[in-house]
């Protein structure tokens, strides 16, 4: 009897210690490494050939999901921001919505600093006015204007308030144009689309909106399936009958479909999980990603009888080396441009727009976004487009 005691309370010990390194760490693969060795101390420690067998099985089952998930991490492409580390004041930003899941509060300001290791990677202050928007110049009314709506590179991450494409776009037009800068760091197409639909664009109706202009990439994919620790709140859609229907949040979808939130959960934790099915999950992302792309100029037109311009960081016929760190394989990516260009909407290529620069000036070190002079090449290169229609 004591001795079952004995090995029932090493039990509870051992568990949670494994329990503590994984919260401590926030890692389910150094829980499953600390299970390892614990399971090793428990073929020692434990009394009874049952007991020992027992730990002897979880110590090669935590082994064989550590080896798995180094398997499949290897295989990943490594983000290109690795090693990054991103603080805002205030800390917990953009701060929670209702409609969007999370969204910039109305004047208001955030300090945003970025570091690798011990260098500084930028130190930026953005301000938002009474409409939630990033401040661009301001221009004298009635002026034409034009709407940016997408995450962090309509937004601008890293840059100054006068460097984003937005503002930058406002002082190459003479008469100055009017921008509205909606970018918000971490938004999807299912965002922008939800925004359309609950009204959020809908006051500058009457305001000479001469086009609405978003810039994809192909991260957007898994956004638009909630693939992201910060998008459980974000809205999520789905294609019936080849139409987009708003179910509610990714949250509220994974409490009612406990197997979806499973695999989530898991997946988040173990790269190997992740990958279980992923081929399928990105040819639903990538129909997902085409109609919402498509909604979004159907919104454009009714709305504003105004086109939508999409400028793309994405890979194309002539990209020779690998993209990015996309999940998704680069010929499939080259096939989704394909059939997104068969909208008809006018299309910026990044590429194209700062071809002969060297990538150190193109973008933030260490980072990924793109630089203010990168963003100023864009700028130039959406007059031009603009201007030629």
């Amino acid at each position: 009897m004591a001795g079952r005691f004995r090995n029932f309370w090493l039990l509870v010990a051992f568990l949670l210690v494994i329990l503590a390194i994984g919260l401590a760490l926030r890692s389910a693969l150094w829980a499953c490494v600390a299970a390892a060795v614990l399971g090793v101390a428990g073929v020692v420690l434990f009394r009874g050939n049952r007991w020992r067998s027992g730990a002897l099985l979880a110590t090669a089952l935590a082994l064989s999901l550590v080896a798995l998930d180094l398997f499949a991490g290897f295989l990943s492409p490594k983000a290109v921001n690795m090693g990054v580390v991103t603080r805002t004041i205030p800390q917990w930003w953009p701060p929670p919505d209702p409609i969007l899941g999370f969204r910039p509060k109305p004047d208001s300001e955030v300090i945003a600093t970025a570091t690798w290791g011990d260098e500084l990677v930028y130190r930026q202050t953005y301000h938002f006015d009474s409409v939630a928007a990033r401040v661009t110049p301001p221009v004298p009314a009635p002026s034409d204007t034009y709407l940016f709506i997408g995450d962090s590179f309509i937004f601008g991450q890293g840059v100054a308030d006068d460097q984003t494409v937005a503002s930058q776009f406002t002082r190459l037009n003479t008469p100055a144009a009017r921008t509205v800068n909606f970018g918000v760091p971490g938004y999807g197409p299912n965002h922008l689309v939800r925004a359309f639909e609950a009204g959020l664009y809908d006051r500058y109706i009457d305001q000479k909106v001469k086009a609405v202009v978003t810039w994809i990439i192909p991260a957007h994919l898994q956004r638009v399936t909630g693939d992201g620790s910060w998008l459980g709140s974000s809205p999520r859609y789905v294609l019936d009958d080849g139409k987009l229907r708003f179910t509610g949040t990714f949250n509220e979808h994974r409490w009612r479909d406990p197997l979806a939130g499973l695999h989530y959960l898991l997946g988040e934790h173990f790269a190997f999980i992740e990958a279980i099915g992923q081929k399928q999950r990105q040819e639903q992302q990538i129909e997902l990603f085409l109609a919402m792309m498509a909604k979004l100029q159907a919104e454009a037109r009714a709305k504003f009888n105004a086109p939508l311009i999409i400028i793309y960081s994405w890979p194309d016929e002539s990209t020779q080396n690998r993209y990015g760190d996309s999940k998704v394989e680069q010929p499939l990516l080259v096939a989704t441009l394909v059939k997104l260009r068969q909208l008809g909407a006018p299309m910026l290529s990044v590429a194209d727009a700062t071809q002969g620069e060297t990538a150190a000036r193109l973008m933030i070190p260490h980072d990924g976004h793109p630089s203010a002079f990168s963003i100023g090449r864009i700028a130039i290169a959406l007059k031009k487009l603009l201007d030629a229609r």
